[in-house]
């Protein structure tokens, strides 16, 4: 489709036992240990933004759509292409070469002119700690014998 924005899709009401799942001997008994833990509604209806749920869909929708016009463009080959082109730049990150951010897989996404905080904060400061970056490639092909 033809979508910019992304759909709705915020909850306008939450129930207390639908979302959790019941216990393997008795299903209509909420099993909190199997569900990560007990469930407040509190936390269900007080966080919950309807703006929230459409800017978490927003990249994905904006992909979406532009494949939508590389489709009807030039054919189903070229989003099937690119979309091979972003599976295998995601695939491996070498920590030598910005590890957390993968600037190969944000110029496929038409994402390399913006910067977020992961971009900045990659959270290892010290350069001495890094594997070396055959060894890791090697650790990743299987290699490392």
């Amino acid at each position: 489709s033809l979508r910019i924005i992304p759909s709705a899709s915020h909850t306008s009401s939450v129930s207390s036992v639908s979302a959790q799942q019941g216990a393997p001997s008795v299903s209509s008994v909420p099993d909190s240990l199997r569900n990560s833990g007990p469930r407040s509604v509190a936390t269900d209806v007080n966080s919950r933004h309807p703006l929230e749920a459409r800017l978490k869909n927003w990249d994905e929708t904006q992909m979406n759509l532009k494949m939508e016009g590389l489709r009807r463009l030039y054919g189903a080959a070229e989003p099937i292409r690119r979309g091979m082109e972003v599976k295998m730049c995601a695939d491996y990150k070498p920590i030598q070469l910005g590890g957390p951010s993968n600037l190969h897989k944000d110029i496929l996404e038409n994402r390399d002119c913006s910067i977020d905080w992961e971009d900045i904060y990659t959270g290892n400061t010290n350069v001495y700690e890094l594997p070396e970056f055959h060894t890791e490639l090697e650790a990743k092909c299987r290699m490392n014998w």
